[in-house]
């Protein structure tokens, strides 16, 4: 990823076909987010037997998702995720520990 390629198909597809047959989502059902994006990672959910109920489609402009994904910072110490536009931190400490992914770049 840091080099910014995508995960090969074949272990993006064990992942998730293994997250799939988990019991929690048997039983309360799932959201595949950015998945499949091949064609190869979508024959393979067919192949395995996979349907979904419903798909949606956000089409969003280009300008907009690149602002949402450049301003994106984590908090190494929480987890948490913070949006210097739309969600920012707090306060000063807290913006100083912030951290960018490397695939959060233009």
């Amino acid at each position: 990823m840091d080099a910014g390629k995508l995960v090969p198909d074949d272990v993006i597809i064990g992942v998730v076909k293994d997250r799939l047959q988990e019991s929690f989502c048997v039983e309360s059902g799932w959201l595949l987010d950015g998945f499949p994006r091949t064609p190869t990672q979508a024959e393979a959910l067919v192949d395995s037997g996979v349907s979904a109920d419903c798909f949606i489609f956000l089409d969003v402009p280009d300008d907009v998702l690149v602002d949402r994904v450049v301003g994106r910072r984590a908090d190494p110490k929480t987890g948490k995720i913070y949006h210097m536009k739309f969600s920012p931190p707090e306060d000063d400490e807290l913006l100083a520990r912030l951290k960018q992914r490397s695939d959060d770049t233009e």
